[in-house]
This record gives C-alpha cells, sequence and structure tokens, in this order.
C-alpha cells in the first residue's frame, strides 16, 4: 500500500494545475471515476496481476477510461498503472477533495449519534457546528449504539463528546 505521502504530493500536484485551470470540480470528478473504476474487482485483479505485461495494462486502462475522463486525467491513470501505483488512487482523491474543501471554506463533521437522526436535526446540529466553528459543514453521520446518547463530532483534529457514555464515564472518576 503507497503511503499517504505520496498520494499527497499526486493530490498537491493535481490540484495545483486544475486551479491553474480553473478546472476543480472536472478534476474531482475525474478523480472519482478513475477510483471507481479501479476499484471494481475484476479491474483490480487484472492490473494486480504480475503475469500483466505493463503496456497491456496501460492499454486496457486507455480503453476503459478514455471516453469517461479528461486526457489529463486519463494520463494520471496511466501513470499510475506504469508506477503500480493505482492503489494510491482512493488516497489522492481523499486529498485532493479535502484541498479543494479546505480552499471553499468546507469543513467535513464526523457525527456520530446512538440513533438516526432526521433532516430537521441533522440540520439543527450542523447549524451549531458552522457557528462553533465559523465555517461551512458537511456532515457524515455514524450510528454508534454504544454511545447511549447525545452525540460526538469530530471536525479535522477537533473533539467535540457531548454523548452520554462519556458523562457518564467522568461522573465514575469525580465519585472515585
Amino acid at each position: 500500500m503507497p503511503s499517504g505521502n505520496a498520494g499527497r504530493r499526486y493530490a498537491q500536484a493535481i490540484f495545483e494545475l486544475a486551479q491553474s485551470q480553473n478546472r476543480l470540480d472536472e478534476w474531482a470528478n475525474n478523480l472519482t471515476d478513475i477510483a471507481q473504476t479501479f476499484d471494481q474487482d475484476e479491474v483490480k485483479r487484472y492490473l494486480e496481476n504480475p503475469k500483466t505485461a505493463k503496456n497491456q495494462k496501460r492499454a486496457f486502462v486507455e480503453n476503459v477510461l478514455s471516453k469517461e475522463i479528461s486526457p489529463e486525467s486519463l494520463k494520471l491513470a496511466l501513470l499510475l498503472v506504469q508506477r503500480e501505483r493505482q492503489a494510491s488512487i482512493d488516497s489522492i482523491r481523499l486529498e485532493y477533495s479535502r484541498m479543494l474543501n479546505r480552499l471553499r471554506g468546507i469543513e467535513i463533521a464526523e457525527v456520530t449519534t446512538a440513533v438516526p437522526m432526521n433532516e430537521q436535526e441533522q440540520s439543527h446540529i450542523r447549524e451549531r457546528l458552522q457557528s462553533m466553528t465559523g465555517k461551512q459543514i458537511q456532515m457524515e453521520m455514524k450510528v454508534d449504539p454504544a454511545i447511549i446518547g447525545g452525540i460526538i463530532a469530530r471536525i479535522g483534529d477537533t473533539l467535540i463528546d457531548g454523548s452520554v457514555t462519556s458523562r457518564l464515564q467522568a461522573l465514575r472518576k469525580q465519585l472515585a
């Protein structure tokens, strides 16, 4: 598995290119298309087969992706295959998305609740997080009954733990 640093370097180069060409969203879509293609079981098996020659792998990828993505994005896909780094496309895509969100002032909040929340409750949580951070928030919702109640929100390196479980643990420490 390639290191996260390689994914960051590729993503940074792609981001700078996309920004200079004013094609940020196009690149985001193309990276998603490449990742989805490389993640298919048949494609993964073919590209990871050591008996298949690199030029055959490149021809295969070119045939599959040439009509779906831009020529520059196709060059990236072919480069990844040539360097046997096609597995790094997910880290490249995620890092690119982070950079794009940062540019647009968007933060991703991983919000965990004990039970699923309806849209109105999610909207309320989003508004509260936006007022706390001063940034636009996109939420990724998770359900974990182990927290008993309340919410846990992670925004970047910041953790907001309002779960019943953590409150009970704090109460235990105070009583001990």
